[in-house]
C-alpha cells in the first residue's frame, strides 16, 4: 500500500511541521498528539515538561496527551536518568509506518463487505470528476489493479512511465492489454501501437489525452492541457463506457491500416492525415 506518510518525512533534519501534523492528524492524532509526538522525535527521551515547552503544548495538558499517545502505543516511559522526573520515547517513523498501514489494511478489509452490502449500484449511473494529476493516476492504477481480463489503453509517454509498471503487473496475471503510443516509442507493453499523428493531435487538442478502459466495465479519461491544467472522470456508465472502448479500438484500427499501407494512404489523404481527420468532408 502507499501512503502520503513516510518515515523519511519524519526524520529528515529540515522539516514542515504543519505539514506532519496534517498528516498525522489524518491517521487519528489530534493536534497536540502530533505536536507531542514531534516533540518527542526531536529530543527524546524527554519529560512531559520537556515535551510541553518544545512542542508548545499547555502544561495543563501534556500529561493526558501523552497518556494519549501511550494508549496509541506511540510513545513508551523509560528508566528516568537519576534526578529528573519520568521520561518518554516516542515510537520511531519505521515503526509508526509499519503500525498504521496494519491498521489501515484490518480496518478495510472489515469495512468492505460492509460498505458494499450497502450499496444499491446507482453510482453506476454517473460520471466522476477527477480534478488533479493524482486523482487520475490514483484512479487509473486501482482500475488496472482490478482488472481481470482486458485493458484498453491511449496515452502518451509522461503518462505511460507513470503506470508502465502497473501495467506490466496486470500484463504478467494474465490480463490482455492493447495499448495506443503517442508520441516516440520508448516501451512496449502487451500490444503495443505507435499512433501516426500524435503530433498534429497534441496540436489540436492543446494536450495530451488519456484513455483507460478496464474489462469493458470502468473507464478513465482525461486531458492534460499545456496550461498546466488537467480535466478528467471516471465512470461505470454502460454507455461512457462503450464510447471510450469506441475510440480506443478505433484508435488500434488506425494503426493497423497506417502501418501496412501509409505510402498509399498518404497518398490520398496527405502527409499529416488532414483530409482523414476531416469529418466534414466527403
Amino acid at each position: 500500500m502507499h501512503f502520503s506518510v513516510s518515515y523519511q518525512i519524519l526524520t529528515t533534519m529540515v522539516v514542515n511541521n504543519d505539514e506532519i501534523i496534517q498528516l498525522l492528524n489524518s491517521f487519528g492524532l489530534s493536534d497536540y498528539e502530533a505536536r507531542a509526538y514531534i516533540g518527542l522525535m526531536r529530543s527524546q527521551p524527554a519529560t512531559a515538561y520537556e515535551v510541553a515547552r518544545s512542542a508548545g503544548i499547555p502544561t495543563s495538558k501534556v500529561y493526558e496527551t501523552i497518556n494519549r499517545l501511550l494508549d496509541k502505543n506511540l510513545a513508551q516511559p523509560v528508566s528516568a536518568a537519576k534526578g529528573r522526573g519520568q521520561q518518554y520515547m516516542a515510537l520511531n517513523a519505521e515503526d509508526f509506518i509499519y503500525l498504521k498501514q496494519r491498521e489501515t489494511v484490518r480496518n478495510t478489509e472489515r469495512l468492505g463487505p460492509l460498505l458494499s452490502a450497502l450499496n444499491n449500484g446507482a453510482d453506476s449511473d454517473f460520471v466522476w470528476q477527477l480534478d488533479s494529476d493524482e486523482q487520475v493516476f490514483d484512479k487509473m492504477r486501482q482500475l488496472i489493479a482490478q482488472a481481470q481480463t482486458a485493458l484498453l489503453v491511449s496515452l502518451w509517454p509522461q503518462e505511460l512511465e507513470k503506470v508502465a509498471q502497473d501495467l506490466k503487473a496486470a500484463e504478467k496475471r494474465g490480463v490482455q492489454i492493447a495499448l495506443v503510443h503517442f508520441g516516440k516509442p520508448q516501451r512496449s507493453i502487451g500490444a503495443t501501437f505507435h499512433h501516426p499523428a500524435a503530433e498534429t493531435l497534441h496540436a489540436e487538442k492543446g494536450g495530451r489525452s488519456l484513455t483507460l478502459v478496464a474489462d469493458g466495465e470502468s473507464v478513465v479519461i482525461a486531458t492534460f492541457l499545456d496550461t498546466g491544467d488537467t480535466e478528467g472522470a471516471w465512470s461505470r456508465n454502460r454507455a461512457f463506457v462503450l464510447v471510450a472502448e469506441d475510440y480506443v479500438r478505433h484508435d488500434v484500427y488506425i494503426t493497423k491500416l497506417t502501418a501496412a499501407m501509409d505510402t498509399e494512404i498518404k497518398r490520398f489523404f496527405g502527409d499529416d492525415y488532414a483530409a482523414l481527420r476531416d469529418v466534414f468532408s466527403p
